[in-house]
């Protein structure tokens, strides 16, 4: 190929490099532009009228803590125990998360793990322990255990085995495998091989990426607090929910959240540095001969060992000190004794089955078949379970030798292996005839009620005013269509000839039309409005990572000190990323609820405001990182500052910029669901609604499900982008 040719085919590529890019852009920019119209349509309040209102909240606040004068100081001394109490949460969680997250890393390796058929199970796990957020097992074990900080513990700590774990495992495969081989040629085995071959080299990294999980967990801990886990989200709430009056409190709260997020940002930064400062002084001594790895005397390795021995023990030791602190303060043991795990079994039960109530009322001498006592799921003709003796009364026959006879106000219960029971309404409550023995714990017969639950797919009830028998059977009860509809019952054949006939049911519109709106629209389940709370935490995410991302790069050349010339601007624009990023996304989210209302555009921006300041600081520090020598060549071409940049400075950073955006992508996906739980919509909201009502959870299993896939796909594609973006093709499975 001669010059003229090459000259050509250089021009070609360029061309296409710009228009991919100016493609690239443009996409971009009509999905932020079209995501936020569409967000504020969703949204409850409106965007304009909100920016007239957004100063309002935090006005008062101000207002009100500048009006508490001198005894807004006394308000941080009041509020220090809750303060506290986040902080040890987040501090367990994160030491238990660690230590799992170090055995996962360990099994989940190639190379490393002792039973390598087993390793993608263990990358599995580490997945769904990652996509599940940290909200849906609070509320659960909230549910279970009650109100205390140890569900918030547990909760975070599952989060952060499986976050950490994959971390670790990343940090494993880029380690040198000699000093193994080593170790193995002398007979060492697999504890002996981890402990002196592997810790060693990935102790620095390990504990880096510790203390930066340590600053995400105090702001899980916090919102935690929200939905029931105590510590400072707990008094938020409280204080919030006053309105006006307490706002010198919230302010207090504030202060102090923002006070130690900033403190652990600074420390974590701190230690993290001086650990790789460590670890290159460690490397550059070994290289000498005066370490571990040279030619030293005996004398300075045997002191070496002893220090590390020592430092190793001593680690343990508080380590272990501290968790004994934590469980005496958390009251742990009282916990574990008041635990009903029986509570528990019927929870999930209830999940994954529906009963079917044989009512029958007292008042109004009725006897109703009817699928979770709905009344629109009223059976016109009973299953053949249930005879019908006379109007109102019946025989159910609930299998396995369990029967239930109503008999006027009787009911007459047989329980194998027990003996009869007998329990009748009265003026007075409720008399009930047991078999001579003991009391057994599946059944309760107070004065006002009787209650028995031989079995979980059993229960009856007596009460003045009813008598109910309940019978569990597995599945989701009306999933596809409503009880009512024409289609419940009906098989997938029926169903598909029935959408492809050409004889319509309705005359307005196709079968298949019909047949989908039936489902859509089915009023049990809330297919559409579930969807559609999907596409709002989505559109959540989406928006809020781009924004964050394309307003936090242009910051970030002026935060770093190889771009931004005037030292006044780059501190500036520095302290405006720490604000932005020591402020959560949940305060962010209390304070725009307040100007534009309920709905996505809210947790957009609040995830955009704290990723501006996360995104940009990452940005910037990349950019100051860049080599020079690429920039000086594109300039001596005579190229323009644009220029500079454009061919100089963004492919260097533009795999930190894919990597970052996207891994903020897949993590914001779980953020938008707790932001959307504590009022400002999408799957969240939905999913606090069900669990609060404690009534239909196989929808709340339904809505977590859809959650987990969702948060589950966001990562793979996101894994899958970086690998071909940044690599060039995909990562490791």
């Amino acid at each position: 190929m001669n010059v003229a040719a090459l000259q050509n085919e250089v021009h070609r590529l360029e061309r296409h490099r710009r228009l991919y890019t100016a493609a690239t852009i443009a996409i971009v920019a009509a999905i932020i532009i079209s995501g936020y119209g569409q967000a504020s349509m969703m949204n409850s309040g409106s965007f304009i009228k909100g920016l007239n209102q957004f100063f309002d909240y935090p006005g008062e606040i101000v207002k009100e803590a500048w009006a508490a004068g001198a005894g807004f100081f006394p308000l941080l001394w009041k509020f220090m125990p809750a303060l506290i109490e986040t902080l040890n949460i987040a501090a367990v969680a994160t030491i238990l998360g660690g230590i799992f997250a170090l055995l996962l890393s360990f099994m989940s390796t190639q190379g490393l793990a002792p039973w390598p058929r087993a390793t993608p199970l263990f990358r599995r796990t580490m997945d769904i322990m990652r996509a599940f957020p940290e909200l849906i097992i609070a509320l659960f074990l909230i549910f279970v255990l009650g109100t205390s900080p140890v569900p918030a513990m547990i909760a975070v700590a599952f989060h952060t085995a499986g976050a950490l774990g994959k971390l670790f495992s990343e940090v494993n495969e880029n380690i040198d495998r000699k000093p193994l081989e080593g170790l193995q040629s002398v007979g060492a085995g697999w504890t002996q091989r981890m402990k002196y071959g592997v810790v060693p080299q990935v102790l620095p990294n390990y504990l880096s990426y510790f203390l930066l999980r340590l600053e995400i967990n105090v702001r899980a801990s916090a919102i935690l607090g929200f939905v029931g886990a105590g510590g400072i989200g707990a008094e938020l709430r409280r204080t919030i929910g006053w309105g006006q009056g307490a706002g010198d409190e919230t302010a207090a709260l504030f202060v102090l959240l923002l006070i130690s997020i900033f403190v652990i940002d600074q420390l974590s930064s701190y230690l993290r540095q001086r650990l790789v400062q460590g670890g290159q002084e460690s490397a550059a001594q070994d290289g000498d001969g005066n370490g571990m790895g040279g030619t030293g005397n005996a004398g300075t390795v045997y002191r070496s060992i002893r220090r590390r021995t020592l430092l190793s023990f001593a680690a343990t030791f508080a380590v272990i000190a501290y968790l004994a602190y934590t469980w005496q303060t958390f009251e742990v043991t009282r916990l574990i004794e008041q635990a009903d795990p029986q509570r528990a079994v019927i929870l999930g039960t209830d999940a994954v089955a529906h009963k079917v109530h044989v009512t029958k009322n007292l008042r109004r001498e009725g006897l109703i078949v009817a699928v979770e006592g709905e009344r629109t799921a009223q059976y016109k003709e009973f299953p053949a379970w249930v005879d019908r003796v006379g109007e109102t009364d019946a025989r159910i026959d609930l299998g396995d030798g369990y029967l239930a006879e109503i008999n006027g106000k009787t009911l007459r219960f047989t329980v194998p292996g027990y003996g009869v029971i007998e329990a009748t309404a009265t003026a007075g409550g409720v008399e009930t005839r047991l078999p001579p023995g003991p009391l057994p714990d599946w059944l309760s017969a107070r004065d006002d009620k009787f209650d028995a639950r031989p079995t979980l797919d059993r229960r009856v009830q007596v009460s003045r005013a009813r008598i109910e028998v309940h019978r569990y059977f597995l599945g989701w009860e009306n999933f596809f269509f409503p009880f009512d509809s024409d289609l419940h019952g009906k098989s997938f054949g029926e169903v598909f000839d029935l959408a492809t006939s050409g004889e319509r049911v309705k005359a307005e519109m196709p079968n298949w039309r019909y047949v989908f709106q039936t489902f859509w629209r089915n009023p049990d389940w809330q297919h559409g409005e579930v969807f559609k709370a999907l596409l709002e935490t989505l559109l959540m995410a989406v928006l809020g990572t781009f924004t964050a991302a394309f307003v936090g790069l242009p910051l970030a050349i002026l935060a770093a000190k190889n771009f931004a010339p005037s030292e006044a601007v780059r501190f500036f624009v520095r302290r405006l990323f720490d604000f932005l990023r020591g402020i959560d996304m949940l305060i962010w989210s209390l304070i725009f609820i307040r100007a534009f209302g309920l709905g996505p555009l809210t947790g957009a921006l609040a995830i955009a405001f704290t990723d501006t300041g996360t995104l940009g600081k990452l940005f910037s520090e990349a950019l100051e990182n860049i080599d020079n020598k690429q920039v000086e060549g594109v300039q001596a071409t005579g190229a323009s500052r644009f220029q500079r940049y454009r061919f100089g400075v963004i492919p260097q950073i533009l795999p930190v910029f894919v990597s970052q955006g996207l891994y903020y992508l897949e993590s914001n996906t779980r953020s938008a669901t707790v932001i959307g739980a504590l009022g400002a919509g999408g799957i969240g909201l939905l999913l606090v609604e069900t669990i609060r009502t404690a009534r239909d959870w196989e929808n709340t299993l339904y809505i977590i499900l859809l959650t987990v896939i969702l948060v589950m796909a966001m990562d793979s594609l996101s894994t899958w982008l970086r690998g071909h973006l940044i690599h060039g093709k995909g990562e490791r499975a």
